[in-house]
């Protein structure tokens, strides 16, 4: 039972590892997409590269671990070229509410 909380714990950190990686890039591409300069037209064209790419290679017959590889990459393409929401803020003010006057 050591063994397997031992490699629960290393794979375990590995994840929280590729998760925080992957939060960084993630924003870093984001910023990149919507600086709306020349650099985020470039990022943009390889992003739809990488999209075209990835939709090939999942035509090809996979194997199961490679297929959930290749529908992650695509997901996340996707996810990448959409274009951005405005985030809605956290607090509303209430029409009729008290006032202290």
């Amino acid at each position: 039972m050591r063994n397997l909380n031992t490699v629960l714990s290393k794979l375990n950190d590995r994840l929280l590892r590729l998760e925080g990686e992957l939060f960084v890039l993630r924003s870093i591409a984001r910023a990149a997409l919507t600086a709306g300069d020349e650099s985020a037209v470039r990022t943009r064209k390889l992003l739809e590269g990488a999209r075209l790419a990835l939709s090939d290679e999942a035509e090809r017959p996979l194997d199961a671990a490679t297929e959930k590889y290749v529908a992650a990459a695509i997901a996340m393409v996707e996810e990448l070229l959409e274009n951005p929401r405005e985030a809605a803020p956290l607090f509303r003010v209430i029409d009729g509410g008290k006032r202290d006057d």
